[in-house]
């Protein structure tokens, strides 16, 4: 009777234990996601700070064929800049930070912070070498979810940037709220989040794919281990290929933000630029796009690879 007691209670204590063990687990899990998160939302909101007047320049030079005469050249990426410190101020040039920084925390910290978990889920082995294909769905999955999510706050920095000192048009990101849904109803404030999420899907799957990959090819010719210079020339590889690939993409979204219902849909939009600009339309802007998003992947892994080695999670 006191054996069999005995056994029934280590019997108990075992279950108990691997009880224990499994909520541990989960609770590690959860723990180690948040970090993922809120890691990566300071990395892309201190990216985003420095590179805003950029981004700033950018949506201005997509949008200025719309303004020009017949025959009347484009202006470049600096001569852009030096007309908006000129006409509206130096200020002026991170216009619409507020909803960027509220993006760049949840939306940034969403695609990038989801990166690593989802590639952990779908490889289904921590130590195990993810392929590049894995990477690219990892990055899509995670980019597309979090843009799906932050459409509306990616529009509204979009309107403020574009409105320059127009009296007609809001400044403030309410008065483009209450704008958007007057015009279009609520669903207009998810108006060009399709082109938002391809982009951003492809986005993340250029950026932490080929980042990814850079590093690999990087240590393996060079035999540099972890660290800045590591780093740095992965991340610069990852910007150039990125810009590259979305900045299409960033083209038509930029169009469908601004025009609204005017502007008909993804394919009605592309028509219109390739009528209007020819297939090198698909491309106005790279260089504005480049001088944001090279040196904003570069503070972005930099800032995310320091945060993550403070935070005791693994490098990406």
């Amino acid at each position: 009777m006191a054996a069999a007691a005995k056994n029934e209670g280590s019997a108990l204590d075992l279950a108990a234990s691997a009880d224990g063990h499994k909520v541990q687990g989960k609770a590690k899990v959860s723990s180690s996601v948040l970090t993922e998160l809120y890691t990566s939302g300071i990395s892309v909101s201190i990216a985003n700070t420095v590179t805003n007047p950029l981004d700033m320049i950018k949506v201005r030079m997509q949008l200025a064929g719309r303004n020009l005469a017949a025959g009347e050249k484009r202006p470049g990426m600096v001569s852009t800049g030096v007309n908006v410190v000129k006409n509206e101020g130096v200020l002026a040039l991170w216009s619409g930070l507020g909803p960027s920084l509220a993006r760049g925390f949840f939306f940034g910290g969403a695609r990038l912070g989801l990166y690593t978990p989802i590639k952990m889920a779908i490889a289904g082995d921590e130590k195990a070498a993810a392929s590049f294909q894995l990477k690219v769905l990892s990055g899509s999955l995670s980019g597309g979810l979090a843009a799906a999510v932050t459409s509306p706050i990616e529009l509204i920095k979009t309107r403020l940037q574009a409105a320059g000192r127009d009296p007609a048009l809001p400044n403030t990101s309410m008065g483009v709220i209450r704008s958007v849904v007057a015009a279009d109803g609520v669903p207009g404030l998810w108006r060009g989040a399709m082109p938002g999420l391809i982009r951003s899907a492809i986005l993340t799957a250029c950026q932490c794919a080929t980042y990814d990959e850079a590093k690999k090819f990087v240590k393996d010719t060079t035999g540099l281990n972890e660290g800045l210079y590591l780093h740095l020339s992965s991340s610069m590889i990852a910007g150039l290929v990125t810009t590259t690939v979305t900045n299409p993409i960033d083209v038509i979204k930029t169009r469908m933000f601004i025009g609204g219902k005017s502007t008909g849909g993804v394919m009605s939009t592309a028509s219109t630029v390739l009528k209007n600009d020819g297939l090198a339309g698909f491309m106005k802007g790279w260089s504005a796009s480049y001088a944001r998003l090279g040196p904003h992947t570069v503070i972005m892994f930099l800032t995310a690879e320091r945060l993550r080695s403070y935070a005791g999670l693994k490098n990406l």
